[in-house]
């Protein structure tokens, strides 16, 4: 992104954010106004300038809103006009209220309508930082037109005022600083806000780009693998009795890579779909889909003996396709894992922590050391031997894929011979 068009694209979003903030400061002015009027003597000894300024008030604010409501509008039309007529009402709003404030020191000097409205001057003062400490020079004129009138009105009044003048210098001068303070943050603030969102743009882009290029490769090896097992296979098969035994064996491991490979491309490539298909989001029953798992291993392996505990109506919002992948492959992981257990056992069940369902799938199998926890989920990465417990090395990568595709989180807890938990929860 060029200086300039990241310049617009930054002023864009601030002005944006400063017509957000500003919904509501028209109607405060209006609204105290009100309450000076109201439940003061001021409009009986005023009339005149009571309803100038108030009038003043309501029309500088209605039409400060409209301009708001019509951001995108106006906006789109002519930038610097809109920020301009938006400043223009606003410095009009700061300006009638300080002089507002500033007369009703000079008239009744210490008596309640005066410190009323100096108490609502420095409360309209405070929040205009929050709102229009967005533009330096806009927030400056602001803060000057609302403390500054009052400020000299009450030194030149009587000594009794002096101390009221001294306290809303000091004040002043802490929200010029505070105002200079939060300007530089926020902006310092947009600046990585954009920065890191076209840093988000360009990782996924280039994740996709990455994604797409290993589909493409795995997909392409297929054709040929499927022919080096498939003619390694008609070799052993028609010349069993011409080749000699270690030939045979020979063979026999090429087929063997040969499957295993088919087996990696499988997973790489179903791996590659998971992040790229589109979240189908309906409520999903995890109980009965880990039964029906639990159901089909037990069915095809039968020399297998695993007692399953699951906790029945474990229902959650997500894709019932992706969520029957992840669980079939942390269920086959602890079925593999539990094979040389006696007594074998798989739960699935949940609990709440902090406010969240988590959902756990816990066996007693081999485990494994906590030390290598952080290798679990990454693709290839194992941590057993292959001859003992095969497999590629994909399914906890995939598993991490579909939980973090559905805005959870996954995490595990073992010990070496005591077996293994895999802890997930859903967004």
């Amino acid at each position: 992104m060029s200086s300039a068009l990241q310049h617009i694209s930054l002023q864009h979003l601030a002005d944006k954010d400063l017509a957000r903030r500003a919904q509501a400061s028209g109607l405060v002015y209006v609204a105290l106004y009100a309450i000076i009027i109201t439940f003061t003597r001021y409009a009986n000894d005023h009339r005149t300038i009571a309803v100038l300024a108030g009038l003043t008030i309501v029309v500088a604010a209605t039409l400060r809103t409209w301009m708001i409501l019509k951001f995108n509008t106006l906006y789109k039309l002519n930038p610097g006009a809109w920020l301009a007529g938006f400043s223009a009402l606003t410095l009009l709003l700061a300006g009638v209220w300080g002089v507002f404030c500033a007369h009703t020191v000079v008239d009744y000097g210490l008596e309640l309508t005066a410190m009323l409205t100096l108490l609502t001057t420095a409360g309209i003062s405070a929040g205009a930082i929050t709102t229009l400490s967005i533009h330096r020079d806009l927030i400056m004129v602001s803060l000057a037109l609302l403390l500054l009138p009052p400020t000299v009105a009450a030194l030149l009044q009587t000594t009794e005022t002096l101390a009221i003048s001294l306290l809303f210098l000091t004040y002043s001068i802490f929200m010029f600083g505070v105002a200079r303070r939060i300007h530089k943050e926020y902006w310092d603030a947009l600046h990585n806000t954009v920065l890191l969102d076209q840093r988000a743009r360009e990782l996924e882009a280039s994740n996709q780009e990455l994604e797409s290029y290993s589909y493409s490769i795995a997909h392409d090896l297929r054709t040929p693998l499927r022919s080096i097992i498939g003619f390694s296979q008609l070799l052993l098969q028609d010349g069993r009795d011409k080749f000699e035994k270690s030939e045979k064996n020979d063979l026999e491991r090429i087929i063997s890579a040969g499957k295993h490979m088919a087996q990696l491309i499988d997973d790489i490539l179903e791996l590659s779909r998971i992040t790229r298909r589109d979240i189908v989001n309906r409520e999903t029953d995890l109980s009965e889909i880990a039964q029906q798992l639990a159901q089909q291993l037990t069915d095809e392996y039968p020399g297998h003996s695993v007692t399953f505990q699951i906790q029945p109506g474990l229902r959650t919002m997500g894709d019932p396709g992706l969520l029957n992948i992840a669980l079939h492959n942390l269920i086959s992981n602890a079925w593999k894992f539990t094979a040389n257990t006696d007594n074998a056992r798989i739960v699935f069940n949940s609990k709440k922590e902090d406010n969240e369902t988590v959902y756990c799938l816990s066996d007693n199998g081999v485990g494994f050391d906590m030390a290598y926890a952080d290798k679990l989920f990454r693709p290839f990465s194992r941590l057993h031997d292959e001859a003992e417990f095969p497999g590629t090395g994909i399914g906890l990568a995939t598993v991490q894929r579909i939980i973090f595709r559905h805005g959870g989180r996954i995490w595990a807890e073992g010990a070496p011979d005591k077996g293994a938990c895999f802890c997930f929860s859903l967004r």
